[in-house]
């Protein structure tokens, strides 16, 4: 049996450069299932250039109708739907919480480095590009060498998986991991950051008054993380930026207003009046609040979800 698998360019998403596999990941599955036939629809748009793919002997084609199952990142519209194929969506699977997919590592890596970029801003500390400036993690690493910061104290909510990424932006920084209660009693002479996986456990108003920067993931493990006005309202509090890891799950997080854009990650919030404002006003909190941080940091999203895609959707093709 042939089968043949069309990768579609992206139609409803002019800024999302992902793509479901890397030209390396097409040229190993093409040796490891000799049966499968792959096909990359032209785009000028995404990560990988049409000609990558062409070097690692991949068909790439304007018209790929002739594909038994086509994949993509987004939905696209009913409208351009084909009768008859196979179509998936990677956000779909996604949305379902899928186990496979689990992009929490490297929403909290651009969610963390969005915060720092945010009080670089805030303060006119240093101009940290855009993350889609940088081609992969080692640059972007080398690049956080740059900074100097000042012994600001960032508290981390969220799960295990997001302190997986989270970690490599503070690695970078040479910001220093310590234990909550030397974070809420102690002074440093260097940038430092505590990790709280069980809100619920502790009095967050304790973390959040001595924070300069607050990256929070407002769901873990189904529960919601309730960050109200009062306590960002805290009377003498420091802090001045709050990165929310997923502004779409709930309203639990007072200073989230709206969600945010890639292209404009930041506004100002005025806690005391509990609404927006311009983000340089002098008691502002700097949301960042971009529900999907992943489109901006497309070439190492799209090879991890080639990854899961090789190892657990492709196999089951052949049974």
């Amino acid at each position: 049996m042939s089968l043949k698998f069309g990768i579609v360019k992206e139609l409803n998403q002019e800024l999302d450069r992902r793509v479901a596999f890397s030209p390396t990941q097409l040229e190993e599955l093409k040796l490891l299932y000799p049966r499968l036939e792959f096909r990359v629809e032209s785009s000028d748009n995404r990560i990988f250039t049409d000609e990558e793919y062409e070097s690692k002997g991949i068909t790439v084609s304007s018209d790929i109708t002739d594909c038994d199952v086509l994949i993509g990142i987004n939905p696209i519209a009913p409208s351009n739907l084909i009768l008859g194929k196979e179509y998936l969506f990677v956000t779909d699977l996604i949305k379902k919480v899928n186990p496979l997919f689990t992009l929490d590592a490297l929403t909290s890596l651009v969610g963390t480095y969005n915060a720092f970029r945010a009080f670089g801003l805030k303060f006119e500390l240093f101009k940290l590009p855009a993350i889609a400036t940088f081609s992969d993690q080692a640059t972007l690493t080398t690049y956080l060498k740059r900074p100097v910061l000042p012994p600001l104290k960032i508290t981390f909510i969220g799960s295990e998986a997001n302190l997986v990424g989270a970690e490599v932006i503070m690695k970078a920084l040479k910001i220093k991991k310590v234990s909550s209660d030397d974070f809420l009693s102690k002074n440093f002479a260097q940038a430092v950051y505590t990790f709280i996986n069980s809100p619920e456990q502790i009095n967050l108003e304790s973390f959040t008054t001595v924070s300069d920067i607050c990256i929070i993931n407002s769901s873990i493990n189904g529960k919601s993380v309730l960050v109200s006005q009062e306590l960002l309202n805290t009377k003498d509090g420091k802090l001045r930026v709050v990165a929310d890891l997923n502004p779409m799950s709930t309203n639990s997080i007072a200073c989230t207003l709206r969600q945010s854009t890639p292209e404009d990650p930041f506004y100002g919030y005025l806690p005391n009046e509990n609404k927006e404002v311009d983000l340089h006003h002098p008691g502002a909190i700097v949301v960042v609040a971009v529900p999907d941080t992943t489109i901006e940091y497309p070439k190492e999203t799209s090879e991890f979800i080639g990854s899961q895609l090789a190892q657990y959707y492709i196999p089951t093709v052949f049974k």
